[in-house]
């Protein structure tokens, strides 16, 4: 789906359209967590409410189905349809241009750079969203009633980031913009480690009786602005850096790191969990975040789009 992100717009409107989509998309989690909890009175996880719970899934896909009806009726494909060659098909043609893309791939340098950049951010991604609840559970020893307002939370604050960073990409440079996201998870991460130290700070300054959970739903509200936007404005700049003719295989590229990157992540989180504890293994986080901020800051933008310029109907 992502690979239509050239096509929807001109190149300076790139971010914005890529923030409001993700930002639509969380607001469709909540929308569709709400008809889950309070239509089908799947809140309740007991044996006894099994038969409610037993719903979610098809009630799930008969919401994607809605979703997509749009996209089905009203997207256009912008590229133009080509025939065939004699004697190929569309396996070998895409080994072909697949061949060709890795030939020219010194051309791609900048995308490449931040492919390289973006894997260890979604890295960084996949262990907070995988462990966030986990960490609750673990270390931060929170309420039920707490879960459920962080998840509320950080959905609400992804969907701001993203509609926020989404402007802010377009008014800014894209690069700069991702580096500010980065930033933000660098600082999220590590007082996600330190809650409990922050806490003991906050009620030693102002003698007030704070409670580690709710200073964590803080931080998770901070986190929650770069979960939308980082993710929405890596993508505007694929966009930005793809040839129109190659952008499924440059989305396809984008989308093949982050699952790498995830099992790298999530590999790396639990060797650090098993010998430090998940506590401190939480830190590798800001590890990762910041070496993404790094790699970025090797990303030439004005020479990335002018490549995909002159690449054009390859």
């Amino acid at each position: 789906v992502s690979s239509f992100l050239p096509g929807l717009g001109p190149p300076k409107d790139l971010g914005k359209i890529s923030g409001y989509a993700w930002g639509l998309g969380y607001f469709g989690g909540l929308m569709s967590t709400a008809i889950v909890i309070f239509g089908l009175g799947a809140g309740v996880y007991t044996l006894e409410n099994f038969a409610r719970l037993r719903l979610v899934g098809p009630a799930t896909a008969l919401f994607f189905l809605i979703a997509a009806i749009p996209t089905f009726l009203w997207v256009k494909e912008t590229t133009v349809h080509r025939a065939l060659p004699e004697h190929e098909n569309y396996f070998t043609i895409g080994f072909k241009r697949l061949k060709k893309t890795c030939g020219d791939i010194r051309d791609y340098r900048d995308l490449m750079i931040l492919l390289s950049s973006f894997f260890f951010a979604y890295a960084g991604l996949s262990i907070v969203i995988s462990f966030a609840f986990i960490y609750g559970d673990q270390v931060i020893r929170w309420s039920s009633t707490t879960q459920i307002m962080m998840f509320v939370l950080t959905q609400f604050t992804a969907a701001v980031g993203a509609f926020l960073f989404g402007i802010i990409q377009d008014k800014w440079k894209a690069r700069q913009t991702f580096i500010l996201t980065l930033l933000i998870w660098v600082v999220a991460a590590t007082l996600i480690y330190a809650v409990s130290a922050v806490t003991d700070f906050i009620n030693s300054l102002t003698g007030a009786s704070v409670k580690e959970e709710h200073v964590f739903l803080v931080v998770g509200s901070i986190a929650g602005l770069g979960l939308g936007s980082t993710q929405s404005a890596c993508r505007a700049m694929v966009g930005l850096f793809s040839p129109d003719t190659k952008a499924g295989e440059f989305f396809g590229l984008w989308s093949f790191t982050s699952r790498l990157s995830a099992i790298f992540g999530l590999m790396g989180l639990g060797l650090l969990q098993v010998l430090f504890g998940l506590q401190q293994a939480v830190l590798v986080c800001s590890v990762f975040f910041f070496i993404a901020m790094v790699i970025v800051f090797f990303v030439n933008e004005e020479h990335g789009r002018k490549v995909a310029l002159e690449h054009a109907g390859d």
